[in-house]
């Protein structure tokens, strides 16, 4: 009997001696009448055999190796911001001084919302190119007993003392960016489709979206919160270098940027890096 095809919309039905397979995105069921094993279930990566043996019926759980390339950037990743100098010190110059970072409160957070794969060979699945765009948030934190503001003569960033009677509990700089990588991926053993670790590379850059300033203190007994909007010359386009690489549960990353914190000459020459993990992937 020859093989009859039907497609209606984006389902297809095939039907040939006993045998029908229904196809939909993410989805295919396949009847055979002349098989132990009569209905298999795949949705992604996990088939559902249904089995009929010794007149009885199961059901066995099975994982499908992945068709494609598929690559780690798409989830949500925590972890510290710094920054350094031109020389690569965390030294700061007196004059810097307002920017001491408190490294172990300043957090970063990012929604990895988007990832397109492109495979790279025809016959394996572990090598590719991963493009992507993730949403993240930057906090600053210095704790310092400085305000900071554009200087209205030189249009520079400064830090402005806080007057002495105010107790400085937190200080810091929040920005939030759109960042857009380009990575390089390689997962090993090609043999092994679920237990693979993984290695990616590659540059990126991001557009700024908002920022401000937040100042918390107390005067006379009274716990006070200063928030502030105003440009003290945060750049408002980065780029960098980034690599990310994990096996199973444990998804670590870092960054560097080549551009700097501020616009170039209007504030610190300081180039900020990140570390951290990813706690979720999808």
């Amino acid at each position: 009997m020859a093989q009859e095809t039907k497609t209606k919309s984006i389902v297809t039905v095939e039907e040939s001696r006993g045998k029908s397979i229904v196809t939909a995105p993410g989805v295919k069921v396949e009847v055979d009448e002349f098989n132990d094993t009569i209905t298999k279930i795949t949705i992604g990566t996990r088939r559902f055999e249904i089995i009929e043996d010794y007149n009885r019926a199961r059901v066995r759980m099975v994982r499908v190796p992945r068709e494609k390339f598929k690559g780690h950037w798409a989830g949500c990743d925590l972890g510290f911001n710094g920054y350094l100098t031109s020389d690569f010190s965390t030294d700061l110059p007196p004059e810097d001084i307002f920017m001491d970072l408190n490294g172990s409160k300043s957090v970063m957070f990012s929604i990895n919302f988007l990832q397109y794969n492109i495979g790279l060979q025809r016959h394996k699945n572990n090598l590719g190119l991963v493009l992507g765009a993730g949403w993240t948030f930057y906090n600053y934190r210095t704790d310092q007993p400085y305000t900071f503001e554009r200087d209205p003569d030189t249009g520079m960033t400064i830090g402005v003392p806080v007057p002495p009677e105010r107790d400085v509990e937190k200080n810091k700089i929040t920005s939030s960016f759109i960042n857009i990588p380009l990575l390089l991926e390689w997962q090993i053993p090609s043999s092994e489709p679920f237990h693979r670790f993984y290695i990616s590379a590659g540059p990126y850059c991001g557009f700024k979206l908002g920022s401000h300033t937040k100042l918390v203190y107390e005067e006379n007994g009274n716990r006070v919160k200063d928030k502030g909007h105003s440009d003290i010359n945060l750049t408002p386009f980065q780029y960098g270098a980034m690599v990310r690489f994990g096996y199973r549960f444990i998804n670590l990353y870092a960054s560097y940027n080549f551009s700097t914190l501020y616009t170039e000459n209007r504030g610190p020459e300081l180039y900020p890096f990140t570390v951290g993990l990813s706690l979720i992937q999808f």
